[in-house]
């Protein structure tokens, strides 16, 4: 079987596994020929793609990691609350992961929108288990560990779908109803006494960052609990993979590789090295292309295939890519995996109205790196996320111009120094440039700083220092 995203499925293609609704139950059974008027439907309904079974990838065999039913029970319990069911559903996943001993994390989301959240508990949950087990957690704790991920998100059943599955920037009420969602589920479970306190604490802390700056009481990596960390990491994690109304899924490797680079700001170090050893970079199933031009389906990606995985090729032959004449064949993900786009993110900001803060936008080609400068800014500032100086460009000529640019300096077709140049011209120095760049050699610095910007912050930096920065030369521009 293979992955096909719904916006590459056609009619006659044959479904390979189930798609199911909400509320757990069959939407649409396994072997059904799609129709277009399925392909539509799952479409509005939110869905991301589906497995199909073809002559290809007959021999790509690609398993749940838990049984159906019990992802229908743990459904079931969390959209009811109960609490003792949910504890049950935790110890059954203990048993289902322990028993195979290898999960397979393969299985691409197959949720819609207002599955979100009871799915996700569940994926975290899966998450939890495998990082536990990496860890060499014992039996008990691996099942504090499910229980508490199953429990993380109760609070979120309150808030209205209108927030939860807003495809527009929050307001900030509605910014400030969503981060209480951790106390609340706190609330839930505190007088349970049958669940530890360890179990309450990493609910009730589940969006804490090592570096202090998460919520609500903004703890540090040596206030946290193991329980905490690993929640943390296993949360971020699936919700970068998940369709959201105002998102795209990241793929597994784009998930990893913004994981890796919040190690010390957000995630803890040996947490994410668990991680990486247990997930799939590039699930089986899923399309890939590489850099001679040919494009293929992965086919097996277990140990030290997880980098370098064996790829099914549209003739039918499989090319591995460990071998030692295909080393200099580069992995990439077939399909463009810019999620934010400057014509979304301006009409969320049209939508919205008026906005007092303070409009900045971030270029890099590197979507990891927006999207942490986004995690660290989004509750100050009205962000705006690109991924060349074209891009920027084009917009400084057909709107107004923002109060900031944070600018990289290492990008393909223009880097940022001549992005800058433009820039200045163009605004007529009306906007201030802070370089923000993993390049930190004195030649780059001075090349950049010769231009007049405002600044140069070198990664790795601290949260607290490039938001200091930036407010420095907001103060002083005002």
């Amino acid at each position: 079987m293979r992955y096909v995203p719904l916006q590459e499925a056609q009619p006659g293609m044959q479904l390979a596994t189930e798609i199911f609704d909400s509320k757990g139950r069959t939407l649409v059974g396994t072997d059904i020929v799609l129709s277009a008027n399925y392909i539509e439907k799952l479409m509005e309904y939110g869905y991301a793609g589906v497995y199909i079974r073809d002559e290809l990838t007959e021999d790509i065999d690609i398993e749940s990691a838990i049984s159906p039913g019990l992802r229908t029970k743990g459904l079931e319990c969390l959209r009811s609350m109960n609490i003792d069911g949910c504890m049950d559903v935790a110890k059954s996943i203990v048993e289902e992961i322990l028993s195979k001993g290898k999960i397979s994390l393969d299985m691409m989301d197959l949720r819609n929108f207002d599955d979100y959240t009871y799915g996700h508990s569940l994926n975290v949950a899966i998450i939890c288990g495998v990082i536990g087990m990496g860890m060499g957690l014992g039996e008990k704790e691996i099942g504090q560990l499910v229980t508490a991920a199953l429990l993380h998100d109760l609070g979120k059943l309150s808030i209205p779908p209108t927030i939860l599955n807003k495809p527009d920037r929050l307001t900030r009420e509605e910014y400030k109803r969503m981060k209480e969602h951790p106390v609340v589920s706190y609330e839930l479970i505190k007088d349970r006494i049958d669940l530890s306190a360890t179990i309450k604490v990493a609910v009730l802390f589940h969006h804490e960052n090592v570096d202090g700056t998460g919520y609500p009481n903004g703890i540090s990596g040596e206030e946290q609990t193991l329980f905490t960390k690993i929640l943390h990491v296993a949360d971020v994690y699936d919700a970068l993979l998940s369709k959201r109304p105002y998102k795209e899924p990241y793929a597994p490797c784009e998930a990893i590789e913004y994981m890796m680079g919040g190690c010390g700001i957000l995630f803890d170090q040996e947490i994410v090295d668990v991680l990486v050893k247990s997930v799939p970079l590039y699930p089986k199933g899923t399309g890939i292309s590489l850099s001679d031009g040919r494009e293929g389906i992965v086919k097996e990606n277990s140990g030290e295939h997880n980098l370098r995985p064996i790829v099914r090729l549209a003739d039918g032959s499989d090319l591995d890519l460990l071998d030692r004449e295909n080393l200099s064949v580069v992995v990439s993900i077939a399909e463009d995996s810019v999620k934010m786009t400057l014509e979304k993110e301006e009409a969320r900001r049209k939508m919205m109205g008026k906005d007092e803060r303070p409009h900045i936008i971030a270029v890099d080609d590197m979507k990891s790196n927006l999207q942490a400068l986004y995690d660290i800014l989004k509750g100050d500032y009205t962000l705006t996320l690109m991924t060349s100086g074209k891009q920027l460009l084009k917009y400084l000529k057909e709107n107004p111009y923002p109060d900031m640019v944070l600018l990289d300096v290492d990008m393909p077709d223009m880097n940022g120094i001549e992005t800058a140049e433009r820039t200045l011209k163009l605004t007529e120095r009306k906007v201030p440039i802070l370089f923000v760049s993993a390049l930190r050699d004195a030649q780059t610095v001075l090349a950049c700083r010769s231009l007049g910007v405002e600044g140069y912050v070198g990664r790795p930096y601290k949260p607290i220092y490039i938001r200091s920065e930036i407010q420095r030369i907001l103060n002083r521009w005002e």
